[in-house]
């Protein structure tokens, strides 16, 4: 298993000296013969499984023949690799940070995503991230929504085909707002109700009747793993932060277990979400179903 335990700077990091080197066209024995170790050095340090000095990240590089710019970013994430929290900008599904998440999401045994205000993405259709991510032309050009759209499409595929627990906290209103029209909103319902059929996948409204409950302060996306501890996303507009330290996930964890229990039921929760289709199906001015 790749070592899940590593921060996530310290991840991005082998991956990103990985794509150096491949985009170079350099193998791994190629990179350790110009610099006279053995290779073990290098591919340990691509695997993650040695995390290398700032220093040791600038001479691979070197033997790399890296581009400036490329240079000049991995030696910053090598700089600051061990900070506890790694937030970073992400308009395009290319970055380290968003390559990072994927990978993550690919290793992960639970995931759980928490959203108060839109469908998870990963439960999201494309009808219905195409009028999140088109919503806004100045932050999101035009020529951006498709690659970003297709990016998420990509991440629902890869979690279909594993074996990953995924669970869904989604607040009522979620399912009232109109996020692309009605019929949008009833595919998007429609969608939720198929996915919760599956095994490996609980989705779970909150009832407006709940009141205050955790989420209200904001979601987040939790990622459990059988041999390290819990990754954290926190997902913004433009930007994202991953939080790896027991410290830092604890609350999110019981925080999670007490939405749960405020949740309707799998069936339950179906049921309402199917109420609220048929009501945008028809046209219904929408506040709570009857």
């Amino acid at each position: 298993m790749p070592s899940v335990n590593r921060s996530p700077r310290a991840r991005a990091l082998a991956d990103s000296l990985r794509a150096a080197r491949t985009e170079n066209k350099l193998t791994v024995r190629e990179i350790a013969r110009r610099l006279r170790v053995n290779h073990s050095v290098i591919s340990r340090a691509e695997s993650g499984a040695r995390v290398p000095k700032e220093n040791e990240v600038a001479t691979i590089l070197g033997a790399i023949g890296a581009a400036p710019d490329v240079r000049d970013r991995i030696i910053e994430m090598a700089r600051d690799v061990d900070r506890e929290a790694w937030s970073a900008l992400h308009h395009q599904g290319t970055s380290p940070h968003l390559s990072t998440l994927i990978k993550y999401e690919r290793d992960a045994v639970a995931i759980t995503d928490v959203n108060p205000l839109l469908v998870p993405g990963l439960c999201q259709t494309l009808g219905y991230a195409r009028a999140i991510m088109s919503a806004d032309p100045e932050r999101v050009s035009p020529t951006e929504v498709d690659g970003l759209v297709m990016y998420r499409m990509a991440r629902q595929r890869m979690l279909a085909e594993s074996d990953t627990q995924f669970t869904a906290i989604i607040d009522e209103p979620v399912l009232v707002r109109q996020i692309g029209g009605r019929a949008v909103m009833a595919e998007q319902c429609n969608h939720l109700v198929e996915m919760s059929h599956r095994s490996d996948v609980d989705i779970r409204v909150i009832p407006v009747s709940a009141g205050y409950h955790p989420a209200l302060s904001g979601g987040w996306f939790l990622m459990e793993f059988a041999e390290a501890t819990p990754v954290l996303h926190l997902e913004h507009v433009d930007s994202g932060t991953f939080l790896h330290r027991r410290s830092d996930t604890r609350s999110f964890l019981k925080a999670r277990d007490s939405l749960l229990a405020v949740a309707m039921s799998t069936e339950e929760s179906a049921r309402l979400i199917t109420r609220y289709a048929d009501h945008h199906r028809r046209g219904d001015d929408l506040h709570e179903p009857t």
